[in-house]
Parts: structure tokens; C-alpha cells; sequence
């Protein structure tokens, strides 16, 4: 696990200096090592790359960062893990390759030397990684097929710059401090930006199973991942989850397990018990408040099983001073992610590196109410697209109505945008109507609208030859999975240089899950029916007959309490300048009154202080922003 920089184009357009300031930027995603590499690219162009290493598999200097291979000279920084790195090393020395470390880097670059960029599909782990290969004069940039490590980029026609942070871009001046308005937009439809728009203006998220090609001075983007045709039965899911995990403990650092309680973290526990026999380690955030704190279900789990179980106990009085470090170490902002970074900073005092999270499990397995909604909602859709007046008069009474649920259907039939998939609406955190009342001021730039949307298309086209509820499944995993868990997993976890590995969004397991269809899997049904199927004897019995929870802070409870002075005078001040501070004020009234969740209120104060802080360096302090791009 590493953080990587560099830059590739005319040597005037960077610097050594510039690079080093990148690498200090995400010095906390490698502690333990430091490297850079620079070369000519041909007349007057040079490529630099850099990394800052988190040991994780070989913890000698063989693992050092940027690594070149001797014969073909490429050379490669790796942000991430291949976990079947021994397969592909066995398959290497056979056709006569000999290593010199034992870490899954020297793989990644000896594979790409004989192969290019079809060894990467064979690559099964997740990462974000650099190689330039000389004998080409080509830069490569790839990600992992579901996105699972972060990598982004800004090309401005002269060069190209690249980082796991998009503060490593901003921090080394390769990309202006400028807020994206496209980015302003989805972040307040979703509670997070959605890829491959990020928060700032012209600097764009490589997407999931992408590669990014520059030579002589040009870059252009393909998807190089294929993706999994082969169907699978319920008999297969253990025996496939057993090795994923197998594979994913390796690690020569401490390994921890995150356990709610709830389904996925606890087979995921059950699984590592089985595989790594006693000595498993398990760990779990627990609150005061009753109603959100899992405690007792993740204390019976552990016993059961036999873990080593550790606890961490966050107080409403924490509850401010832990949301504002959260937010500081945000690369970009997000409503979500404060668990993470809670957990994590305690999984790392407790002298843990890596840890195994259930991520995943509810977008594969078929957990969420979206599962069953989204068939209504067709229903719905195809009702009001007959009859629109009648549509639009009922969703006016819904949208007046009590309850989030009800209120989010009225808007929709209000909007009149039956063409959208049903699915978004029940994602939306303020629909764009909301959005346009709200935000002061600035239009998205074309280049943003156009990959936003053909983004968005590409997502339809690849649902659109799926059953009603895979469809649910693929959405739910390459938005909200990809733009909020993933990358909040990621962001929240290497600010306490701490490795999440997420099994359950193995890219063989989940393209063979898509690959079924939705109804033998049970999905509409009841959730996780094949966990339950694979896994309910082996577990306490409450594990699946609990009502769902979801790992969430007790923000609604906090927002009433420690934390709501202070939301509330910054939405009704509006100290970032970006919102009209009545329909803010507005929105704090709604939760107030209990018309809406603490989701909204909570997105706008993130978003106040991130800004304040990524766009302006204040921490404390709050200015005016002149403008929105």
C-alpha cells in the first residue's frame, strides 16, 4: 500500500521540487519509504515518477519504490495489493523470470515487462498504479476494476499530473485551488462527487478498470477490463470467499477484522477464523446511544467465533472534535467516512496495519431496500409516464407530506424525469431543483458535463442488459460503493497509514455475482439470502434475524445535541459563501422539525468546512468563496 505521484510532458512544466511536494502531501498514505525516478521522454519531455511506501508484503529495502525492471527498463510505483500475486510469480518462473523480493510490485512489473496492458486483467487485487515503459516512450496509468484504490489525474494539453490525492495535485500547484461546479453539484445530489468529476475544476478520477495512455505529448483512455460471464451457484460461495480471504490475510503486518455484528463483517470474521485458525483479531466502534451502538451483537459474534476482540468507545463530547479532524483529512468531501476514521485510528494504535472490512456485501449479496423499492418504482415510473398531470398533482401532496421516503417520491413526480433510472431517485440527497435553490451563482464547464454524463450513459448501457434487480446491484456498486464507501474507506483509513482490504469486492466473486440472475440469488426477497444460506449455522442466530443498521454514526442524536450550535450558525452564516444562506437555513429547519434526515444539514456544514479548508487553507476560520467555476 503506497501513495504515488509524478508527471509526464516538457520538463519546463514540473519540477523535482514539485514532485517532493506531492509526496509530502500524501506522506501518510507510506510512512515507512520514500522514492523518486526521472526520465528523458523524447526531445523535450521528461516523466517523473514518485512513491511513498506502506511495507506491507516484503518489508526490506527489495520493495523500494520506484522499482525498474533491468531488461526492458519500465519502471513502476503500486499503490495497492495483488492478491494472487504468488499464482502470477509461479507462472513467471516458469517461463524463466527469477525475483528479486517477495512483494507483489516486482510481480505487477515483471508481468506488465512480458505483457503490457493485458497482464493487468490478470491482476486481481486492487490498486492504482504508474508504469513507464521506455522502449514505447509511453506513460500508462491504471486503476482496479471497481475501483477499490483512487488515482487522479489533470491534463491541461502540455503535461499530465498524477496522484493517489487530489491534494497532492492542488498542494504541488499542478492544479489550481478552484472549485468545480459540475463536482459542487453531484455532491449535494449524492453526498459525495461522483467519478470522474471531482471537487476541483479540470482535475478528473481515472475510472475503475480504466487504463490512461500518454506518448509524445497525447493521452487517450480505454477500458481494459473485461469483466466475468460465468454465472455462479449458491454451493460456490464459501469455497470462493474462503480463498479470497485466505489470499487477503497475507500480510507481513498485523491483520485486524472489522466486526459490527451485523451480516458481512460477521462472515467475514467467521471465514478469517477458519482460515487463519486462533489469534484472529476483531474490532468494533460502540456509542452510548442504545439505538446505534452494536455492541452486544458484535461481543456475541466474537465469542462465538473465538476473535480476540478489541472496542472503541466514541462519546457524543468527542463527537465535534473527531468530525472536524475527519473532515481536515478528507480528500474530497463526503456525508459519510467518520466511522471509518474513527475505527481506524484505533485499529492503528492498537498496532495494527491491515485491516478486512465486509464492504461490499450489500451491493453483491442484495442487502439494501433499494433491492426492493426499485421494482415499485418502475411501476411507478411506467404509471406516471402514461398519465404525467395526475403524476405531478400527486407528488405535489407526497413532496408536502412527513417522511423522507414519501417526500423523495413526491419530488420525483413533481420533476417530471421519468426517463431517469428508478434507482437515483432513492440515492438522492437534495433533488436538482433543491440543488439550483440552494447553490449561488456558476455553471458546470463543458468538459465536466460531458464526462459526467457519459459517465452516467455508459453506467445505463451496462445495466440495460441485466434483470430489473442486477441492475440495482451493478448501480448500487459503481456509484455509491465506488464515490462514498470506497473511497471513504480509502481516505478515512490512509490518514492513519492503515490498509483496508475489502474481500467482498473481489472482481471474480462480484462479475460472477452480476453474471446471475437476481432472482436465484433472492434479491427482493430477503438480503443476503446465500450468506444465510452459506454461513446463518455457524453464527448467532441474531446475526440475520436483526433488524439492518448499517454502520453509522449517531449524528441524528449528536445533531440535537453537541454538534447542532455549531451546524446550525454555519448554515444560517454561510461562511463559505456558496449556498443562499435562507434555503440553507431552511434545510435546518426541515430536520428540526423532523420533514428530513440529519444527512442534509450534516452535507452542507462538511462541505462548508472542506472548502474552507482545501480551497482556502483556513481551518477554523470560514471565508467568502469569490467563485465557482
Amino acid at each position: 500500500m503506497c501513495g504515488i505521484a509524478g508527471y509526464a510532458g516538457r520538463a519546463s512544466g514540473f519540477s523535482d521540487d514539485a514532485l517532493g511536494t506531492m509526496l509530502r502531501a500524501i506522506a501518510h498514505r507510506g510512512p515507512d519509504d520514500e522514492g523518486t525516478y526521472r526520465a528523458a521522454a523524447g526531445g523535450d519531455r521528461v516523466v517523473w515518477l514518485g512513491s511513498r511506501r506502506l511495507a506491507i508484503q516484503d518489508l526490506s529495502q527489495a520493495g523500494h519504490q520506484p522499482m525498474v525492471e533491468a531488461s526492458s527498463g519500465a519502471a513502476m510505483v503500486f499503490n495497492g495489493e495483488i492478491y494472487n500475486f504468488v499464482e502470477l510469480r509461479e507462472e513467471l518462473e516458469a517461463a524463466g523470470e527469477r525475483f528479486g523480493s517477495r512483494c507483489d510490485t516486482e510481480v505487477a512489473l515483471r508481468s506488465w515487462a512480458a505483457r503490457g496492458l493485458p497482464a493487468v486483467e490478470k491482476w486481481r487485487g486492487m490498486f492504482g498504479a504508474a508504469v513507464w515503459d521506455p522502449r514505447r516512450a509511453e506513460l500508462w496509468l491504471v486503476r482496479d476494476q471497481w475501483g477499490v484504490k483512487p488515482l487522479y489525474y489533470r491534463w491541461d494539453g502540455e503535461g499530465l499530473a498524477f496522484c493517489s490525492e487530489v491534494r497532492g495535485l492542488l498542494e504541488s500547484g499542478a492544479a489550481p485551488r478552484q472549485l468545480s461546479r459540475r463536482g459542487l453539484e453531484d455532491y449535494l445530489r449524492y453526498g459525495a462527487p461522483q467519478d470522474p468529476v471531482t471537487m476541483i475544476d479540470g482535475v478528473y478520477a481515472l475510472l475503475p478498470g480504466h487504463a490512461l495512455r500518454w506518448c509524445d505529448g497525447r493521452i487517450e483512455v480505454r477500458r481494459y477490463a473485461a469483466g466475468e460471464a460465468r454465472g455462479l451457484e449458491a454451493r460456490d460461495v464459501e469455497p470462493m470467499l474462503r480463498k479470497i480471504v485466505r489470499q487477503q490475510l497475507v500480510s507481513d503486518r498485523p491483520v485486524v477484522v472489522f466486526l459490527s455484528g451485523g451480516v458481512d463483517s460477521s462472515v467475514l470474521s467467521l471465514v478469517a477464523r477458519a482460515e487463519a485458525g486462533r489469534g484472529v483479531h476483531t474490532m468494533a466502534v460502540v456509542f452510548e446511544e442504545g439505538d446505534y451502538s452494536e455492541r452486544g451483537y458484535a461481543r456475541r459474534v466474537a465469542a462465538a467465533l473465538g476473535t480476540e476482540h478489541h472496542e472503541v468507545l466514541l462519546r457524543a463530547g468527542e463527537a465535534r472534535e473527531k468530525a472536524v479532524d475527519a473532515i481536515s483529512r478528507m480528500d474530497q468531501p463526503s456525508i459519510d467516512g467518520i466511522n471509518t476514521y474513527v475505527v481506524s485510528e484505533a485499529a492503528r494504535r492498537c498496532g495494527f496495519t491491515v485491516a478486512l472490512s465486509g464492504l461490499g456485501g450489500d451491493e453483491f449479496f442484495g442487502g439494501y431496500p433499494t433491492f426492493r423499492r426499485t421494482p415499485l418504482l418502475r411501476q411507478i415510473q411506467g404509471w406516471a409516464q402514461r398519465w404525467p398531470g395526475p403524476a405531478s398533482l400527486a407528488g405535489g401532496i407526497l413532496a408536502r407530506g412527513s417522511g423522507e421516503t414519501w417526500q423523495k417520491l413526491g419530488r420525483y413526480l413533481q420533476a417530471g424525469d421519468f426517463w431517469e433510472h428508478p434507482y437515483f431517485v432513492q440515492r438522492a440527497l437534495f433533488f436538482p431543483e433543491q440543488v439550483r435553490a440552494l447553490c449561488r451563482g456558476g455553471a458546470p464547464s463543458a468538459e465536466a458535463d460531458r464526462a459526467a454524463e457519459s459517465r452516467r450513459q455508459s453506467l445505463v448501457e451496462q445495466a440495460e442488459g441485466m434483470d430489473l434487480l442486477n441492475q440495482v446491484s451493478l448501480l448500487e456498486a459503481r456509484t455509491y460503493m465506488a464515490n462514498v464507501l470506497l473511497r471513504d474507506s480509502d481516505q478515512m483509513s490512509m490518514a492513519h497509514s492503515l490498509e483496508v482490504r475489502v474481500p467482498l469486492v473481489d472482481q471474480v466473486l462480484a462479475g460472477r455475482l452480476l453474471a446471475t440472475p437476481g432472482e436465484r440469488k433472492g434479491f427482493g426477497r430477503a438480503g443476503k439470502v446465500w450468506l444465510r444460506q452459506a454461513f446463518g449455522r455457524r453464527l448467532p442466530a441474531e446475526v440475520f434475524a436483526r433488524r439492518k443498521m448499517g454502520f453509522t454514526l449517531p449524528f441524528a442524536v449528536w445533531l440535537k445535541g453537541p454538534l447542532g450550535e455549531e451546524v446550525r450558525r454555519t448554515l444560517g452564516s454561510n461562511p463559505a459563501g456558496l449556498w443562499h444562506p435562507a434555503a440553507a437555513a431552511g434545510v435546518w429547519e426541515d430536520f428540526r422539525r423532523g420533514r428530513t434526515t440529519w444527512s442534509r444539514p450534516w452535507a452542507l456544514y462538511v462541505l462548508s468546512r472542506w472548502v474552507a479548508e482545501h480551497i482556502h487553507g483556513q481551518t477554523e476560520k470560514i471565508s467568502e468563496v469569490e467563485s465557482i467555476t
